[in-house]
């Protein structure tokens, strides 16, 4: 019988020459033969068992098996000892990837196994001591096909229903450790567009084909080059038909092929709608599900949002109205006429050569207020009442106030009061209540134990002192009739004195600490004979002897416990008559010409003290003079404020008794002396 052969489908089994992407497997890890004194460890880093792959050239699956022959294996790389120990395949990772080295390798009895030698850098022991312990454990190795030799499904005697590549030339190029072995199911290809040169041939059917005269011919393997599946049908007379595919299997491969269509196809669409194109490729020729495209497009995703600085989905924008614009250059523009330091923009600088009338004539029209016909009072007291809202305050009251309290804060911090560098500040008062101090003595003195180890009790003492914070204020105003003589100098000035007046006020409550000498919490007043910290007589006059006599006096001031505090005098606070003799005794310019006139007070002695000249201290006495223990070392006293308001705070209100916009400074402040251990008097007489 003459039959016509007609060539295979192409598809899995199309013979000929194709790039190919080098590929990775899961190998297997011994810990038992990790060798201590050579630092190697054996690997089974091959068993040649069949993976499922697809073939994204002809856009199937197939099963890949891996011929684990001497002959099979292209050895030449173990051989030449080139084949790396590297961190997850990071081929590309520079030499830093490298863990270290296959030193031998073999293929028997249908195994590759190797022994590796890791590397001993110090950044790799705690590498080494993981593998060592078994914790990693997980490696895969890369290779790359030369030759495949493809058995159709039809013609596969194991079960399979898919086109077997069997890899009958092959390299081993390097071994990994990874975080998860290379999964059975979908081996991972890298590199897809940098593949090399892979022979791939078609196994021919188990039968034989009939010449014209009735001679068996066997049937040849299909070279590239041969007449095989690509040529013209052959005639030729068969003593027997071709075995058929059988249904169930073309059934099944026509629903793998089916299958891949969609599931490129939804890998494709989710990649494009998420921005991330680039991915579907390397997605879908890696033969990866719908799911694990997702995975990798949620990671690449979060990967570009980090690099961007954090997730940017989501973002809360703050606007500016045209209002609060207009509000703001006003704002700059008044606070640069009374400060010509302030920052000047060109919101600001529009406003800048403009009256106070002028300004609030434009900003009224701005809002839908006409101002056409009003006369320079009408105007003034239009621009005092306009609220932009049913109940907020007026906008120029609060603009005014804005400026005021910029400004009073600059002239606040301006004139800083001297008590900040000795005196302590305390963490802010939540309320006007009571503010208790509380005096802790030092940890009570070890004892020997007995004979039979017994340790005893010890106690530690305590004491305190009370104050509470007091508001102080004043009020003023600023008139319709200054803001049609656009006076804001003298606005300015009426801030300013705020600022500066605060400040000083604090620097008399602080002071008056001292010079008060208050009652202490012991019923016994601050500077006294009883605390050993006051100076008086002739020898108590300002002078290198009085020094002496004080610092010995902190000294030997004990706690509350009777321990040794070993205090030391670190500032010299003077009135301003005794200035000159301050910075003389405290100079480092003298040189003294024998042991005895050595100064150690002076600026880098070992008991060095910085003088403070307080003109306040004048007032109750030209000869008093104080020394002060670093705040650090010892409570002195201390200051605070309310919270939410350190420093003077500037509130406005439209007047009604006051013709214009009335201005409340308050300022919430408390000083107290807390311990008369590190503070010292000398009377002077």
């Amino acid at each position: 019988m003459t039959t016509k052969t007609t060539p295979p489908k192409a598809g899995a089994s199309e013979a000929g020459t194709r790039e190919m992407p080098a590929m990775n497997r899961a190998a297997e890890l011994v810990p038992t033969t990790y060798n201590e004194a050579a630092n190697t460890i054996d690997v089974v880093w091959t068993t040649g068992a069949s993976v499922r792959r697809y073939d994204y050239w002809n856009d199937t699956y197939y099963d890949e098996a891996l011929e684990v022959t001497p002959a099979a294996v292209d050895m030449s790389r173990f051989d030449a000892g080139t084949v790396q120990v590297l961190d997850g395949h990071r081929v590309h990772g520079g030499v830093a990837a490298i863990l270290g080295i296959a030193v031998s390798a073999t293929i028997a009895d249908g195994e590759g196994r190797a022994t590796l030698k890791l590397s001993t850098r110090p950044e790799m022991a705690g590498i080494v001591a993981d593998i060592k312990a078994g914790i990693i454990r997980a490696i895969s190795f890369g290779y790359s096909v030369k030759k495949y030799q493809i058995t159709p499904a039809h013609q596969r005697d194991d079960g399979g229903t898919i086109p077997l590549y069997t890899a009958v030339a092959w390299q081993p190029n390097e071994i990994s450790f990874v975080t998860v072995g290379a999964d059975a199911d979908a081996g991972t290809r890298q590199q897809p567009s940098n593949g090399a040169p892979c022979e791939f041939t078609t196994r021919a059917p188990a039968q034989s084909i009939s010449n014209s005269q009735g001679n068996t011919m066997p049937t040849a393997e299909h070279q590239p080059g041969a007449a095989a599946p690509n040529a013209a049908p052959i005639e030729a007379t068969r003593t027997a038909a071709p075995t058929a595919p059988a249904p169930a299997a073309a059934a099944d491969a026509a629903a793998a092929a089916t299958e891949a269509a969609a599931r490129a196809a939804d890998i494709t669409e989710i990649c494009t709608r998420h921005g991330v194109g680039q991915l579907a490729a390397g997605l879908i020729r890696g033969g990866n599900s719908v799911d694990h495209a997702r995975a990798a497009v949620l990671e690449e995703l979060a990967r570009g949002t980090s690099a961007a600085g954090g997730h940017q989905n989501v973002r809360i924008e703050v606007a500016s109205d045209e209002h609060q614009i207009r509000i703001a250059g006003i704002e700059e523009a008044m606070m640069h006429r009374i400060h010509a330091a302030s920052a000047l923009t060109d919101n600001g600088r529009q406003y800048r050569g403009m009256s106070l009338l002028e300004i609030g004539r434009e900003f009224l029209e701005s809002r839908g207020v006409q101002t056409r016909g009003m006369d320079r009072m009408r105007l003034a007291t239009e621009m005092l009442h306009y609220r932009s809202g049913m109940h907020s305050t007026s906008d120029f009251a609060s603009l005014f106030a804005n400026v005021a309290n910029k400004r009073m804060r600059a002239a606040y911090e301006e004139n800083v009061g001297t008590y900040t560098q000795w005196a302590r500040r305390a963490p802010n008062a939540p309320d006007f209540k009571n503010i208790s101090v509380v005096q802790l003595s030092g940890a009570p003195d070890l004892l020997k134990t007995n004979e039979h180890g017994e340790f005893t009790y010890g106690t530690m003492k305590d004491a305190g002192a009370s104050y509470a914070l007091v508001t102080y204020g004043r009020m003023i105003a600023l008139t319709r009739q200054a803001i049609i003589n656009d006076d804001l100098r003298a606005f300015e000035r009426m801030v300013t004195a705020f600022g500066a007046s605060s400040s000083r006020l604090e620097n008399r409550l602080v002071y008056s600490q001292l010079t008060a000498n208050p009652v202490m919490g012991d019923t016994v007043a601050l500077f006294h004979a009883t605390h050993g910290n006051l100076g008086t007589g002739a020898g108590s006059a300002l002078q290198m002897s009085a020094l002496k006599s004080g610092r010995t006096a902190m000294r030997l001031q004990k706690g509350l416990q009777g321990e040794e505090l070993n205090l030391a005098p670190n500032f010299l606070l003077v009135p301003a008559s005794l200035e000159q003799d301050a910075y003389q005794l405290t100079s480092s310019n003298y040189v003294p010409a024998k042991q005895s006139d050595v100064n150690e007070f002076r600026a880098g002695g070992r008991t060095a003290v910085e003088p403070i000249v307080e003109p306040i201290l004048d007032a109750i006495s030209d000869k008093e003079w104080y020394l002060a223990s670093n705040n650090s070392q010892i409570d002195t006293v201390e200051y605070c404020y309310l919270d939410g308001a350190e420093g003077p705070v500037i509130d406005s209100q439209n007047g009604f008794e006051t013709d214009g916009v009335t201005w409340k400074c308050r300022l919430d402040f408390a000083a107290k002396a807390v311990d008369h251990r590190g503070l010292y008097k000398g009377a002077g007489v």
